[in-house]
């Protein structure tokens, strides 16, 4: 297995998260695409993403669909050739048998010495919905979640029979049953149905503070601030016995299982893990383009809503916590664990 390469890109923790995974199942190294360049560049695709998706929304929604265009492609797959070409060298040196991916940036990078250096390549797609970036004929194998992610490569021009459907990473941690009296034992919690907000990396929880008191007689109440010092001084000064307040939880899995309701942005990795738990999801804002596509989609099944107010948010809350149990019941997708067939994958191509 010492021939595996996964490769991510760190615009946002997601893609990280899902290669960290899969090399946990196989025992790889792991590596961020962005690590290899010089450091400024890299500080200035890490800063233009983080300013763009948080201000200057409508830029990047444009962008989204011009880079759907060939032409768009074209120009910026040239520029990376130049941008990354420390990768090309990492590549001769290592010779990985095998490289996958968790983000549509390497693909285009990977395939030039594809063939020279008889590497095999397996992207697994962190999205419920595919844009054209994801396509690369290079490619060997696809991972997706659903059969609409299957249709949708199908239609960009990837072979039916390169694409394997239904399975997501996921950190092992989620895989796992739980007792639910133990639990709300070790979070010191009542019987009330918990809810689970989840911030950014940039800390956004919109009308968290102006609607609190409002739901926090009827659930017990997780809050993952993540940056946002002003949300964590309020929430330092307004303690209460149903509220739980993290900068960052690391077994998360334990809040998703314990919560009746996600209220978080409809990012891939965070979709994934509370659609294998059967969780409805209350979104607050969302990144233009995949993420906008990922929330239509939860929404059309009925899982989800997307709130613009706080009175559509106390609303929203009320339903699924009511909800929460017959969602959970005939909840409209299925998902599994990608490990086994990854590791199946990968040992088959490993013995080719």
């Amino acid at each position: 297995m010492n021939k595996i390469l996964i490769v991510y890109a760190s615009f946002g923790e997601g893609h990280k998260r899902a290669a960290y995974a899969l090399a946990d199942s196989v025992e790889s190294s792991c590596k961020d695409l962005l690590d290899f360049t010089h450091p400024v560049i890299k500080k200035i695709y890490s800063l233009s993403y983080r300013l763009v998706t948080q201000y200057l929304s409508s830029l990047w929604r444009i962008t989204f669909f011009v880079a759907k265009g060939n032409f768009f492609s074209f120009l910026i797959n040239n520029v990376h050739k130049v941008i990354f070409f420390p990768l090309f060298k990492y590549l001769n040196e290592t010779r990985p048998k095998i490289v996958v991916f968790t983000h549509f940036f390497p693909s285009s990078l990977i395939s030039i010495v594809k063939d020279k250096l008889n590497i095999k390549m397996v992207s697994v797609v962190t999205d419920l919905r595919v844009h054209p970036l994801w396509v690369d004929k290079s490619v060997d194998h696809y991972f997706v979640a659903l059969s609409i992610t299957k249709n949708d490569l199908i239609k960009l021009g990837i072979d039916e029979n390169k694409i394997i459907s239904g399975y997501v990473p996921l950190r092992e941690g989620f895989t796992k049953t739980y007792s639910i009296e133990k639990m709300r034992d070790k979070f010191s919690l009542g019987v009330k149905p918990s809810i689970l907000f989840v911030s950014t990396l940039r800390g956004r929880v919109p009308f968290f503070k102006s609607s609190i008191e409002k739901f926090i007689k009827e659930f017990n109440v997780f809050v993952i601030y993540g940056k946002n010092k002003k949300l964590k001084r309020y929430l330092e000064k307004n303690s209460s016995a149903a509220l739980r307040a993290f900068l960052f939880y690391e077994e998360i899995w334990e809040l998703v299982f314990l919560s009746a309701v996600i209220i978080t942005k409809p990012g891939g990795l965070t979709i994934f893990e509370g659609i294998y738990n059967r969780k409805p999801f209350i979104f607050t804002h969302y990144i233009p383009g995949q993420e906008k596509e990922n929330m239509d989609l939860l929404i059309k099944h009925g899982i989800a809503r997307f709130v613009r107010t706080e009175s559509e948010l106390i609303e929203a809350i009320k339903y699924f916590g009511k909800k929460s149990d017959d969602i959970r019941d005939n909840y409209p997708i299925k998902i599994e664990d990608i490990r086994l067939p990854f590791k199946e994958l990968i040992q088959e191509l490993s013995n080719a």
